[in-house]
């Protein structure tokens, strides 16, 4: 996809919002009109097909914005910035066609950019089965990262209850850090889906098929001083591995671009009852991933595998009546993945090189458990916008990990539990303007084993031991484990525009955390700003 395409075509939504036919907007808010369709918020496009507007000004339904955000502190995981800014624009909105067809759509652009940033070298290193890691923070430099993504889903009814649905989600970015050691990052993200739902009075019953592919692929170079010697940790969890120069072979050699190839297949089913006011219903997803580090090829190097499993349940319960709104959501999620190593032995014959794989080895393995839930009351609604909203939330979350370099291993576990409050007021006032003021406070803090270093047997004089990299490792274990403050608030206010075809709103957003009894983190901050221009349509 080139560069200049979704730019262009988030343009073109601008636009055709702007010449729309005139309808009056008998909603104020995008995701608020769509919170009485959960159905809408499961993973099986097909659940499109339940969106049943209440009148013509609900057949198309959109919201727009561009906005930039910042971020400054200490409070921070070490493989982000101290000090990031970020420009977003996005388009989103839903549409039914006609009285079987429906459909939803997404556009955004992000481009980031940070100073003194380093730690690791990928886009997202929580869903890597290992990571690569700059470890010295001399050589903290300044680099950007481009995302665009494009999501598009169809929802048919055909007939006799039955709906079937399919959808298609691209993401693709590039990044670059600029300050030896530097490094290239090139994402291909591509999701599809296809699935059924059967509707049968109050009970609705689906399922879906899920496909995932992912390429992530890193090129690594130094242009300045050659006699530098610039190490990364190849860190099989806990920053636990050994260090490479890209002079070598290895993981992070430069003479040629490295890619880490995900591939994930899932099946998910859903469950809805629904009784006049009230709703109850239920998602259940299994995915299972599989992938490599490196080119399959003869003349290249193939140097990690890995495979993993995921289960994920979500229910909700909701009751609307009149002006009020209550619902309560529960999801327990589970992830389990394992990296290996392979081992290999190049051989050149004749001007022929080809190289031998023999056993792979263990080198990490991880558990997550996350469990949250959530409770929201609204009351005073009018035009899809409750005057009044209270939230509460509670999230725990557990990791185990166990990172091998035979016979040496490091064994980390993490507790951490989060709990939120936050209430919102809107207003809406003469000549059809709102305004909108929210508020929230939450707190957070864990414990657990930072790290239990141990051998798997005695070592002997060939087995180099690993770097640990404690100072690093304790950094991370106080952003997820140490007692934590967190205090945001927002403004929006919305006017009217060509008599009710659009509305044009102006939010700003900002969130402080602090953190307490730190050692590793400095200051132990972080705020973040964001201010944001759109409009519904």
């Amino acid at each position: 996809m080139s560069k200049n395409n979704p730019r262009t075509y988030l343009l073109t939504a601008f636009l055709l919002a702007a010449i729309m036919p005139a309808l009056g907007q008998a909603w104020l808010d995008y995701d608020q009109a769509l919170t009485n369709y959960p159905l809408l918020h499961t993973t099986n496009a097909a659940g499109l097909t339940t969106f049943t507007p209440r009148d013509s000004s609900q057949l198309l339904m959109g919201d727009a914005r561009v906005g930039i955000s910042t971020g400054h502190g200490q409070l921070k995981h070490p493989g982000s910035s101290t000090h990031e800014w970020s420009a977003q624009a996005c388009v989103r909105s839903i549409y039914r066609l006609s009285r079987r067809t429906v459909v939803r759509g997404s556009m955004d652009y992000c481009y980031n950019w940070r100073r003194l940033d380093g730690g690791s070298v990928w886009i997202d290193p929580e869903r890597m089965p290992f990571d690569i890691t700059e470890t010295n923070d001399s050589t903290l430099g300044n680099s950007s990262l481009e995302t665009y993504h494009l999501n598009g889903e169809l929802g048919i009814n055909v007939g006799r209850g039955f709906s079937l649905g399919a959808q298609f989600d691209y993401t693709t970015a590039s990044g670059a850090k600029k300050k030896d050691p530097r490094h290239i990052n090139s994402l291909m993200l591509c999701k599809a889906g296809a699935g059924a739902l059967w509707q049968h009075g109050r009970l609705t019953l689906g399922a879906n098929y899920l496909f995932e592919r992912s390429t992530e692929a890193l090129r690594f170079s130094t242009v300045g001083r050659t006699d530098q010697v610039y190490l990364y940790l190849i860190d099989n969890g806990a920053f636990f591995g050994r260090e490479e120069t890209t002079d070598g072979n290895g993981y992070v050699g430069s003479e040629y671009e490295r890619p880490l190839l995900d591939i994930s297949h899932g099946m998910a089913w859903q469950a809805q009852y629904r009784q006049g006011a009230w709703s109850a219903g239920i998602e259940g997803e299994w995915h299972h991933r599989h992938g490599h580090y490196g080119l399959e090829s003869p003349a290249h190097l193939d140097f990690n595998r890995h495979n993993g499993d995921r289960w994920k349940l979500w229910s909700w319960w909701q009751h609307v009546s009149g002006k009020t709104l209550q619902r309560l959501v529960l999801s327990l999620e589970h992830h389990q993945l394992k990296d290996y190593e392979r081992t290999y032995r190049i051989i050149t014959d004749q001007g022929v090189t080809d190289v031998n794989y023999y056993d792979d080895r263990l080198m990490g393995q991880s558990s997550t458990h996350t469990i949250n839930v959530s409770g929201t009351a609204q009351w005073g609604l009018l035009r899809e916008l409750a005057a009044w909203q209270l939230q509460a939330g509670l999230r725990h979350h557990r990791r185990t990990l166990t990172a091998s370099l035979y016979p040496f291993y490091r064994q980390q576990q993490t507790h951490t539990t989060e709990a939120t409050l936050q209430g919102e007021r809107n207003w809406l006032l003469p000549n059809d303007q709102t305004w909108s003021t929210r508020l929230l406070m939450g707190w957070s803090g864990g414990s657990g084993i930072p790290h239990h270093d141990g051998t798997y047997q005695a070592p002997d004089g060939n087995n180099i031991p690993p770097q640990g990299h404690i100072e690093h490792l304790m950094r991370e274990y106080e952003y997820l484990t140490s007692k934590q403050l967190h205090l945001r608030a927002g403004v929006r206010w919305a006017i009217p525009l060509n008599h009710d075809r659009m509305r044009l709103y102006a939010d700003a957003d900002y969130h402080y955390s602090q953190a307490f009894n730190i050692h590793y983190l400095d200051n132990g901050y972080r705020h973040r700003m964001t201010l944001s221009l759109g409009c519904l349509f």
